[in-house]
């Protein structure tokens, strides 16, 4: 026994001892690893996870793929992750340095393309939906989420006509779709109506275009102009904290100066004669300069994501402070969203918050100021020898352009918040059932005040204050349940929902003036004597300009809606949907609309009689037909209204008074104006893919399309209705083509290029019930003192086109000499509305653009290119002010001459002034550096770039740039104080942690 016990005691003490030299052993062999993280088919993958199996210990790989880890021992394991595929486990042994290939996760890769109220596997879509993911978007200084998708889809014309850092970009896809409403598309963050300027740009992780009907028409009467889904970043499933900064400082420059005449360029024409010498006021003042600066702008975002497995949370922050290049042109925004995930009884149950906050403070310059400064007398002064601003009251329009931005105060501040939050049920193995709500919430509050100083005083004013408060409040909810099995060959989803939106805005605004004192600015508008005495000047009339005013606007939308979508065998699939939708905004006859949709799909690539041909990756054929709408602009349209300041009258010979008057008729068949679409295309991909795109023709049909009709009065309380009457077809062509020349380990070449056209005809502008006097009505204006419409919309001609007079030349005595439609020719002094005619288009035929990237070690170099073609622009800064009969400044070009002679006719609207617009620009060029995050250990990722926007511009077009306003039934009109466009130079940095 005792021997027994004592020959354990030795076994005991043996294993001890081994363990404590295996101990020492492992200690002794701690040592770093180092590796690489490709994908299958050798791309390395920068961010990976790469976590010591059992600790918390990890990193994260570089841009390169790379990384380093100091392990125990030969028994460690390495545990690497990135999402898209599927996590594999390393036994470390002896290694010290490991490559690895990842196998792409195929559950992942099933949901790429985000459709409709969920997601779709790429190679099932059946619509036209184009993908745009943050490796492609436009780099450098961004204003908003817009700008980072500009040349990147086809048919998507994403414009930025003016510099204003406040002003958004214009966005048109597929063309005009309405008269009186917007043709922009419709934006979802997150499945929430949002805007492009609501969220930080780095804080995207996808951007979903829903180009056809088949594919929006599962927002019913909010997806006649297409539909926009981006998808903010989250965190998924289990992953260590990471932390991103991206950041930026940038400068801009006028992209062109218009070339008015200076100081003694004026003083060269009086000496040729051709300036009166009392012009000439003895002083030299570049007045542009006065109101511009230098700008410097700066941005940045901070993002925190990680995750437990059951738990996962985003942090994101960002500031934004843009300068402008005119004094006042600010924009300060802040923005922060908070994004919480969390599993609940055993993973049955998900729950998700999210919100959004944002502040922004928008700067107060009017280009009217613009104006000023280019008209101004540059041999004048900015102030007088007294110190007092000096102005020329007894000149139109003609003010100081410097009193006009220093003696007025403007505070412009926007604030929203977006409250969200889902709960997710999993009854069984694939079915969801979801109900989601969010609230949001926007303030605008507006104060600004012209003081004693301003022009505005000697007009009789004496101190201007306005104040205006707006809220606007939408609530949103959503109830689905989302089925999909995959049984064999057979692929089987359907959704059903129900949806509801609330939408409410009030907006309340004072004007006031002749106030006491400067010193409380608007903050005392009360003080103001103008509201209480209700008079003018001479005591016997309201002026309008002091008013009080509030107007409230409700609206509500209710929609119940499905899709059903059946794939075999990875080779045919087909994708329905209804949506049955109802909204407060129509009239009693017509609440409720019908909305359906169907596309079909056949991936030719999958079948046998292709698999011997190697060359072919992906050959799909796509046809789809859907039904959308959209509703009027504003509640109560289809109602009877009326308002109290409808006019002012004079009681009983004693008291000035507002009376209750009509300003609406009731129309109760108002209903939703219909877009119905035919869409064909195909996918393609050859060469594994180092070729591959996609080609779209479309048809849309739009119908019942609103306008104010004129109508007997009575018995109509007015003389106008809005009515659905009006209809037009819009046709086009799509094409993308993305190229892989060249891919090595150490250079690679990515090119894309997308061509649209559209064309675009007005079909009717009246029905049988509404009709207007004439085929055609006139739109646009020209302003003082032509005052002219610009455009003319005639039934079986495109929109936007240019309706004026067509210059051949000038007489001897230098008038303009104007030719009609019958070839007769007369002089502009002798016309009539009857000799005008067609001058041209303000609406692009087709666009062009090509993006390029290309990588060489470590350095990157990305070059986006873009250009619209065939259309015309009114150069209106050429048509006020290239005409040496104005009193104002003019431009240099007005002392040319015409045929030898030279223009004595007054400012006229003739198609010397309608020119080419054709471009093609280099839209951004970047270069950018990754660095090695082995060397430098403080990162997990870092980058470096340089940047330029709108580096050079080709064109014909004499204007500032060809790039001009293209909305609305007016399009093609660069306006003469248009916020000129700006170029761009960006220093910029992208850190993981």
């Amino acid at each position: 026994m005792i021997k027994s016990i004592t020959k354990l005691k030795h076994v005991l003490r043996l294993t001890l001892l081994l363990s404590m030299l295996t101990a020492m052993q492992g200690a002794f062999a701690q040592h770093n690893v180092t590796g690489t993280v490709l994908s299958v088919d050798g791309e390395s993958l920068p961010g990976a996870n790469v976590v010591l199996k059992g600790s918390t210990q990890g990193t994260i790989s570089d841009a390169n793929g790379k990384f380093e880890i100091t392990v125990p021992g030969p028994q460690a394991i390495l545990v690497i992750s990135f999402v898209g595929y599927t996590n594999t486990e390393i036994p470390v042994g002896d290694q010290t340095n490991i490559t690895v290939n990842l196998t792409p996760d195929i559950a992942s890769l099933q949901e790429v393309v985000v459709i409709g109220y969920g997601t779709q596997r790429a190679q099932d879509v059946t619509t036209a939906v184009s993908s745009v993911k943050p490796k492609e978007f436009v780099p450098g200084a961004v204003r908003n989420v817009g700008e980072l998708l500009r040349g990147k889809v086809a048919g998507l014309s994403i414009g930025t006509p003016t510099g204003d850092p406040n002003e958004d970009a214009q966005f048109l896809l597929r063309g005009i779709t309405s008269l009186l409403g917007s043709s922009e598309p419709l934006v979802l963050i997150d499945g929430f109506t949002g805007d492009l300027n609501s969220i930080s740009p780095s804080d995207i992780e996808s951007v979903d275009v829903l180009k056809d009907a088949s594919a929006s028409a599962i927002y019913g009467t909010r997806g006649k102009n297409g539909v926009i889904l981006i998808t903010t970043k989250k965190a998924k499933g289990e992953m260590k904290p990471v932390v991103e900064y991206s950041g930026y400082v940038s400068t801009d420059r006028f992209l062109k100066k218009a070339d008015f005449m200076d100081a003694n360029e004026v003083r060269s024409q009086i000496a040729a004669g051709n300036i009166e010498p009392a012009y000439d006021l003895g002083g030299n003042t570049d007045w542009l300069d006065e109101i511009t600066r230098n700008p410097i702008n700066h941005f940045h975002n901070v993002s925190l994501r990680g995750g437990t497995g059951r738990s996962t949370y985003v942090i994101n922050t960002s500031y934004q402070k843009a300068e402008g290049m005119f004094l006042k042109s600010d924009n300060e925004e802040l923005k922060l969203r908070l994004d919480l995930g969390h599993y609940l009884v055993k993973d049955k149950l998900k729950l998700n918050v999210n919100v959004l906050k944002g502040i922004q403070h928008i700067g107060s310059f009017d280009r009217d100021i613009y104006r000023q400064a280019l008209i101004r007398n540059p041999t004048d002064n900015v102030k007088n020898n007294n110190g007092e601003w000096v102005e020329h009251t007894d000149q139109f329009q003609y003010e100081n352009p410097v009193s006009r931005i220093k003696e007025q105060i403007t505070d412009n501040k926007q604030d929203w918040t977006w409250l969200t939050t889902s709960l997710s049920y999993y009854p069984i193995e694939d079915l969801e059932l979801k109900i989601a709500g969010s609230q949001h919430d926007w303030r605008e509050d507006i104060g600004w005040y012209q003081s004693k100083k301003h022009i505005s005083a000697l007009r009789g004013k004496n101190g201007v204050a306005y104040v205006s408060n707006a809220e606007q409040t939408e609530k949103f909810l959503d109830l689905t349940a989302d089925y999909s099995k995959t049984i064999d060959k057979h692929r089987i989803s359907a959704l059903l929902g129900y949806s509801y939106l609330d939408y409410y805005y009030s907006r309340n605004t004072i004007t006031n003036f002749n106030f006491p004192t400067d010193e409380f600015s608007y903050h005392a508008i009360h003080l103001g004597q103008a509201l209480a005495q209700g008079l003018n000047g001479s005591g016997v009339n309201i002026d309008k300009n002091a008013t009080s005013d509030m107007w409230p606007n409700y609206s509500k939308l209710i929609a119940f809606f499905g899709r059903v979508g059946y794939g075999f065998d990875d080779k045919y699939n087909i994708l329905a949907s209804l949506r049955y939708e109802g909204s407060s905004k129509f009239g009693a006859n017509n609440r409720w609309g019908l909305f359906p949709s169907v596309s079909v799909g056949w991936t030719l690539s999958n079948e046998s009689f292709l698999a011997d041909a190697d060359f072919v990756s992906n050959l799909k054929l796509r046809a789809g037909f859907g039904k959308t709408g959209s509703t009027p602009n504003d509640p109560y349209q289809s109602l009877v209204r009326y308002r109290y300041d409808a006019g002012n009258y004079y009681f009983n010979g004693e008291d000035w008074v507002y009376i209750l008057a009509p300003v609406g008729n009731a129309n109760p068949d108002l209903g939703w104006e219909t877009n119905t679409e035919y869409n064909i295309g195909v996918d393609y991909g050859f060469l594994q893919n180092r070729i591959y795109g996609a080609i779209d023709y479309y048809d849309r049909r739009l119908e019942d399309l609103l306008y104010n009709y004129p109508v007997p009065v009575p018995p109509n309380l007015v003389g106008t209705t809005l009515a659905n009457a009006a209809s037009m077809v819009n046709k086009g062509l799509e094409i993308s083509l993305s190229l892989v020349p060249v891919t090595t380990s150490k250079i690679e070449w990515v090119s894309s290029i997308n061509y649209s056209r559209n064309t675009n005809k007005l079909s009717s502008l009246s029905s049988s019930e509404f009709k207007l006097a004439n085929d055609f009505l006139f739109e646009g204006y020209t302003g003082d003192p032509i005052q002219m419409s610009t455009h003319k919309l005639e039934t079986g001609r495109p929109m936007g086109s240019f309706f004026g007079y067509k210059s051949v030349g000038i007489t001897e005595d230098g008038i303009w000499l104007i030719e009609n439609s019958k070839g007769e020719q007369k002089p502009i002094t002798d016309v009539t509305e009857d000799d005008r005619q067609i001058l041209g288009n303000g609406l692009p035929k087709w666009y062009l653009a090509w993006n390029n990237t290309f990588r060489y070690g470590n350095f990157d170099l990305n070059v986006t290119m873009r250009g619209a073609f065939d259309y015309q622009i009114l150069n209106t800064q050429r048509m006020f002010y290239e005409n040496p009969t104005i009193v104002y400044n003019r431009l240099n070009s007005a002392f040319n001459t015409i045929d030898g002679k030279v223009l004595t006719s007054p400012q006229s609207y003739v198609s010397a002034y309608v020119e080419d617009g054709d471009f093609w620009k280099i839209d951004n060029v970047t270069l950018g550096y990754n660095f090695n995050a082995s060397k430098v250990k403080q990162f997990a990722a870092a980058r470096v770039y340089v940047s330029a926007s709108n580096l050079a511009t080709f064109t014909d077009y004499k204007g500032i740039d060809p790039e001009v306003n293209r909305a609305g039934l007016a399009p093609g009109v660069d306006e003469r104080d248009k916020y000129p466009t700006v170029r761009s130079f960006t220093l910029g940095v992208n850190l993981t942690f």
